[in-house]
């Protein structure tokens, strides 16, 4: 379940992006009709990202790479805007770490956020940040609530890796 959560991000961002099948615009329209909802409010996480994404669909990478720079900049202020941040960036977990670590920062007490970071840190290999991260969910929810259930599951995984990272020698004797 832990890994899923990473694994819907970008279904449910083309979902928000596209409306549904996305497929009865056109991309430059697609296009007009993102930078008219961000004109219309600048500060609006979901349609920069939304904007970042059209850009990115017409070959416009830069205007793509600083209309979500932007975003970043602005901060997401709920774990829906953090979810989507970063699954606009991605397989690009070097900057899904920075925007998680600044969300968890600013948002201590989000234990979404922090079963968000567990699970990035997870899928990049840091061991000892996701296990940190679970740990903190399960400072701040339930251990029977889904989050709790999600981060214990997340601390299982990983000591069932390191499990089988671990080889076993035979002393030798002399």
């Amino acid at each position: 379940m832990v890994i899923g959560l990473v694994g819907v991000l970008p279904i449910a961002l083309g979902m928000i992006i596209f409306g549904g099948d996305g497929q009865s615009a056109t991309p430059s329209s697609l296009v007009k009709d993102a930078e008219a909802k961000v004109a219309k409010n600048p500060t609006d996480i979901s349609a920069l990202v939304s904007l970042s994404a059209q850009y990115k669909s017409v070959g416009r990478n830069k205007d793509a790479a600083d209309t979500l720079k932007k975003a970043v900049t602005i901060g997401p202020k709920t774990v829906d805007e953090l979810r989507l941040i970063v699954g606009a960036y991605g397989t690009d977990t070097a900057k899904q770490s920075e925007v998680i670590k600044a969300f968890t920062k600013t948002h201590p007490k989000s234990a979404e956020g922090w079963l968000l970071a567990g699970t990035v840190a997870s899928n990049t290999g840091d061991t000892l940040g996701a296990r940190l991260a679970y740990q903190k969910v399960l400072d701040l929810a339930n251990a029977s609530s889904s989050l709790g259930k999600s981060a214990q599951a997340g601390l299982d995984q990983l000591a069932a890796q390191t499990a089988t990272q671990i080889v076993p020698t035979t002393p030798t004797t002399k």
